[in-house]
């Protein structure tokens, strides 16, 4: 799978710390700069090799409602060009030299996406006169965070890092294993359960996300940490961030389905035709696979919507009101099939679920709610 340990690349690379007072700890890199707090960054940077040719990264933990986190890398941290299609695992650590934050990993992005060496023009932001902002690749909002508090790193401990030869890191990225990753995943998600015991406000919200983020990225990329741990230290029994379904697991489940239901319905006798997957071609569609079952001496056509999930006891499933809805008018002729997989993504076990069936027994939690006008003048 994309998101394994063993198929993807950890590589660590080096930008500025966010210098602007303006901003919060934890909400550093969260929006573009002015053009005074660019012109500063060239003031306090510019001659003395550190950071690059401008604030370009300012917006690289900028995280959207919708859409991916758009990242800047420094020319010499850009992946080889046969690596452009992988999956990485960036970790941003600061300069051993920076000012504000020397020698300190501060954030991730997992399952990212290197766009190119030439990179895209940001959009949507206010632009400073003479400068263009680019991004060289891209994130899911899930599983990128910044750490409060960053990690502390040493080159001589090769904890995080390989040892360097004369402890001496150089420019460019440097690639790392998935050991050490998995070690700052660990230390992350240590110092953010020990920062949200005191914190509150917007930080204790950013804190409460970033846990939320870690956990995903130790679910995806299967890391040895436990649950209980990861979510210990909350202040709140729900998630702001529950992780997302893996799509790729999803379409596993539903291809399970659709060739059991092509046997099944060639046991029949009947043609393989009456068996559509419809979410390949119509994603939207409020259901998966369109089949038949046999009634009595009848055969009807039956709509299948599934989930698929590798979870022990929370299945991580997610359904739409149109789905509900959808199920709710067709009571007679649908199900919700529930694929759970193993950690090697082979079927444990398959449940064919009624609409009354999921209501029993699992609470439906309303995600976001539309505002729509009384009417009322």
């Amino acid at each position: 799978m994309r998101s394994s340990l063993l198929m993807s690349n950890f590589i660590a690379v080096k930008i500025h710390y966010d210098h602007r007072q303006s901003l919060l700890a934890h909400l550093k890199y969260s929006r573009a700069a002015t053009e005074d707090e660019h012109k500063e960054y060239l003031s306090l940077y510019r001659d003395e090799n550190v950071g690059g040719e401008g604030f370009h990264e300012c917006l690289n933990f900028s995280i959207p409602e919708q859409g991916t986190v758009q990242i800047y890398l420094p020319p010499t941290c850009l992946p080889g060009k046969k690596r452009l299609a992988d999956d990485f695992m960036i970790f941003s650590f600061t300069y051993h030299q920076d000012r504000e934050m020397p020698s300190r990993i501060i954030g991730v992005h997992a399952g990212t996406n290197v766009i190119g060496k030439d990179g895209k023009m940001r959009a949507g932001i206010l632009r400073i006169p003479g400068v263009d902002l680019y991004f060289h690749a891209e994130a899911p909002t899930e599983l990128s965070t910044l750490f409060t508090p960053p990690v502390e790193y040493d080159l001589n401990a090769g904890l995080y890092t390989p040892v360097f030869r004369k402890n001496i890191w150089g420019n460019g990225l440097r690639y790392i294993t998935a050991e050490h990753a998995e070690n700052i995943i660990q230390a992350a998600l240590a110092g953010a359960r020990s920062a949200i015991i005191n914190s509150q406000g917007s930080r204790q919200l950013a804190i409460e996300r970033e846990i939320d983020v870690l956990t995903n990225i130790a679910e995806q990329y299967t890391l040895s940490l436990d649950r209980r741990v990861a979510w210990s230290g909350r202040n709140n029994a729900v998630s702001r961030i529950p992780p997302m379904p893996d799509k790729e697991l999803g379409k596993l489940g539903e291809r399970k389905i659709f060739e059991r239901e092509l046997a099944t319905v060639k046991t029949f006798g009947l043609a393989s035709s009456l068996v559509e997957w419809v979410s390949q071609a119509i994603p939207q569609a409020p259901y998966d696979i369109k089949t038949v079952k046999k009634i009595g001496a009848e055969y009807r056509d039956h709509y299948l919507e599934v989930k698929s999930s590798k979870a022990e006891n929370d299945p991580n499933i997610y359904i739409s009101s149109g789905q509900v809805a959808f199920l709710e008018t067709h009571k007679n002729c649908s199900s919700v099939v529930i694929v759970s997989f193993d950690a090697e993504n082979e079927v444990k076990s398959i449940r064919d679920l009624s609409l009354s069936q999921i209501r029993k027994e699992f609470e439906l939690i309303p995600i976001k709610y539309k505002l729509r006008s009384r009417g009322d003048g």
